[in-house]
């Protein structure tokens, strides 16, 4: 086999394609940004979203790409053969993401991408200068290429990938002193793609993903000055994630799961990896590191304490209450000295009292005694230190986001969930269980067949009075009744804010619905503006006489989603998804028309993919488009009470409804490029019927339900999320 691969690949080497049709770029030329328009925040090349060729030395293995869970891209790294400054860039393929309807398979074969770009060979193809960020212009973003359907050619093999160069974080970012980090894009910006150093730098901000990011590891490096840089688990190595299996049966070159736990606070002689920019709507962006592999990572030459699981015994205590604050402390190479607890009274106050902690069996704890007065903030932070006289401070010494809030008449609104006093979009009660709340309020949305998917809840209209809900005992809420919640979960997902296994009481139904929230400005929801934006997730807004400025601001690819704007000067505006079950995943391009007038466009205020957007939990939140289908009244009329739960769903989806009478029905699950994967015949009864789907063979992401009976089909979205 090794032979056959070997003399396939020297074919490609004397294969040359029809290249001349596009100008050969340099990686350099690609990527340089002059020091002036770096400075005014452009980091976005003058050939953006030009056609080129480009060639350089394939410096990451496209089998270890770990950020397509579903196998729906793949990417690697060329680097130009001097190294150096600006002489690194991203290269993808992705079906989607150039309108290629073959596939990602089909694209592969004609790219001959992954027998090609193999680590070490210089190589030689055709794409679209693009980028990954922001939707904001002047575009900022990861730099990439989107690589064309036209051969690629090795004109190389056997090449030295550059060695990396020596840089130190202060380069891409600087400690602002309060917890925070500027991003250094004049110095930072040169390096973006490229393979590089860092020396001696402490492995910090270790936490574990959960919910869709269960398995993940996330962390940052930081130098004694306190400057850090993120870590991004672009490679499927430190991605403990094996469903992209693209390259082997097996999944991605993840051969067990990898655990950082041994390198929490410790000092390590050096990080390798990719530089790549990440951005948020919410955060910005920042350059973070990528490594390859293991061996990218130096080490340990200081191992302080590892503090984690660190708990409150009350996360809403009254004036009259102590708090008593535990973790697990454990040294790797030692013994764990002392530990000390500091607290301070008053939101950002870094006057610190101190008290000290005792230990049992690896678990520490100290008391903070009753605070006073009601509805102040206290501060907190723990000092472990080992018999080395290495230390660790958790979560920070100042403690940036760690305090809680005493409050006598305890949690009894959404906002007290909701609203963070340091202007931050995580909720102070973020992972945490409360319990003896008393929050009432109005389902807005559900997951009904013709509703939203999601269940919304409300006590007020406006700002900080709306949230999301999820869990397994919601399928049969209806708009417009009323709860009482008395305990969940505060679960933060992808910066979107859940009551999780919720345990609440139905009071009344009927209820009307609070009034849209009104004024909002599409611009600012597009741009992110704090004000216009995380005060109203979860909340239903509303926007008047709006004009359809794009069908598709994914394009070429498409993920269901249409951009309005309150005008027609360009082609941005505020995205809307077409999330719910009621509205088809074509609904942008098939029932709408560009700069068509919209009377009104409602929906849930929502975060997803680096962009806040409007959620219209069906049509009937949409004036003005132009129906195709009148499938609706058919679906009302022929499948009663539809539901599908949990959505997102783990491992299996609960399907429900009601049947007029029996008939043969057939279920069938497509994939998000339409590609059928699942097809199964039912017999539904008159009445009642419960499904049990199972998930757990397929991947992560986002499909389409039909549910078929004589000629017409009931269409839901699923989302697979583990």
């Amino acid at each position: 086999m090794r032979i056959i691969v070997r003399f396939a690949t020297l074919l490609v080497f004397f294969h040359q394609c029809a290249f001349a049709q596009y100008p050969l770029v340099s990686i350099y030329d690609l990527q340089y940004i002059d020091p002036q328009g770096l400075s005014d925040g452009i980091d976005t090349n003058s050939y953006y979203l030009d056609t080129v060729q480009i060639e350089g030395i394939v410096a990451f293995d496209p089998c270890d790409y770990g950020l397509s869970t579903t196998g729906g891209r793949v990417g690697t790294w060329l680097q130009g053969t001097s190294g150096g400054a600006f002489n690194g860039i991203h290269i993808l393929i992705d079906a989607a993401a150039i309108g290629y309807s073959a596939g990602l398979n089909a694209l592969n074969n004609d790219v001959q991408f992954i027998d090609n770009f193999q680590l070490g060979n210089k190589v030689k193809c055709t794409g679209i200068v693009s980028n990954f960020g922001l939707s904001s212009a002047p575009v900022p973003g990861n730099s990439q290429i989107l690589i064309l359907p036209v051969a690629s050619a090795i004109t190389g093999i056997g090449q030295t990938i550059p060695a990396p160069p020596v840089v130190n974080i202060s380069q891409f970012s600087l400690n602002d002193g309060t917890g925070g980090q500027i991003i250094q894009r004049t110095t930072g910006e040169q390096w973006e793609g490229t393979y590089v150093q860092f020396n001696n730098v402490q492995v910090v901000d270790v936490s574990y993903g959960t919910g869709s990011s269960t398995g993940r590891i996330f962390w940052s490096i930081q130098d004694q000055n306190g400057n850090k840089i993120q870590i991004r688990d672009v490679s499927g190595w430190m991605r403990n994630d094996t469903s992209d299996n693209f390259c082997t049966a097996s999944g991605s070159n993840t051969p067990a799961l990898w655990d950082i736990e041994p390198y929490a606070n410790a000092t390590v002689s050096f990080v390798k990896g990719q530089i790549v920019e990440y951005c948020s709507t919410t955060t910005g962006c920042s350059y973070a590191l990528s490594p390859r592999d293991f061996n990218d990572i130096g080490v340990i030459t200081a191992a302080p304490p590892i503090v984690d699981n660190l708990q409150l015994s009350n996360p809403v205590p009254s004036t009259s209450e102590t708090q008593t604050v535990s973790a697990g402390i454990t040294d790797a190479d030692g013994t764990v000295a002392s530990a000390t607890l500091y607290y301070s009274v008053g939101l950002g106050n870094t006057v610190f009292s101190a008290v000290s902690m005792t230990g049992n069996a690896g678990i520490w704890s100290g008391m903070i005694p009753a605070i006073t007065p009601d509805s102040v903030y206290v501060n907190y932070w723990i000092k472990a230190v080992d018999n080395a006289g290495n230390h660790t401070n958790y979560p920070d010494s100042l403690a940036t986001n760690s305090f809680y809030w005493v409050i006598n008449s305890g949690i009894n609104s959404i906002k007290d969930i909701q609203w963070n006093p340091t202007g931050n979009g995580t909720p102070v009660y973020a992972n945490k269980t409360l319990s003896d709340i008393n929050i009432q309020g109005i389902v807005m949305a559900t997951t009904g067949f013709l509703d939203l998917g999601y269940v919304t809840l409300q006590d007020g209209a406006g700002a900080w009075h709306g949230i999301f809900m999820r869990g397994q005992n919601l399928s049969t809420l209806q708009r417009g009744d009323k709860i009482q919640v008395t305990k969940a979960k505060i679960y933060e997902n992808f910066n979107v804010t859940y009551l999780d296994s919720t345990t609440y009481t139905l009071i009344s139904a009927g209820n009307p619905l609070y009034n849209k929230h009104t004024g909002l400005s599409p611009e600012s929801v597009r741009l992110g503006v704090f004000e216009q934006t995380e005060p109203y997730e979860g909340v239903l807004v509303g926007f008047n006489n709006v004009y359809v400025v794009n069908q598709n601001p994914d394009a070429p690819g498409t993920f269901g989603e249409w951009s309005v704007d309150d005008n027609t000067t360009d082609n941005l505006g505020m995205r809307c998804d077409d999330y719910s079950n009621d509205i088809g995943f074509d609904f942008g391009l098939d029932s709408l028309s560009l700069n068509e007038n919209l009377g009104f466009i409602d929906g849930i205020m929502y975060y997803s993919f680096s962009n806040w957007k409007l959620l219209p939990r069906n049509k009937s939140d949409i004036e003005g488009y132009q129906t195709i289908t009148g499938i609706e009244q058919v679906q009302q009329s022929r499948f009663s009470t539809m539901q599908l739960f949990p959505n997102p769903a783990n491992n299996q989806l609960n399907i429900t409804f009601e049947l007029k009478k029996a008939e043969a029905l057939k279920l069938e699950l497509f994939d998000i490029s339409g590609k059928l994967i699942y097809s199964s015949n039912i017999n539904g009864v008159t009445g009642f019927n419960h499904l049990n789907f199972p998930l757990s063979v397929f991947s992560n992401g986002i499909y389409t339900l039909h549910l078929n009976a004589d000629g017409f089909a009931g269409v839901s979205k699923v989302v697979i999320a583990r």
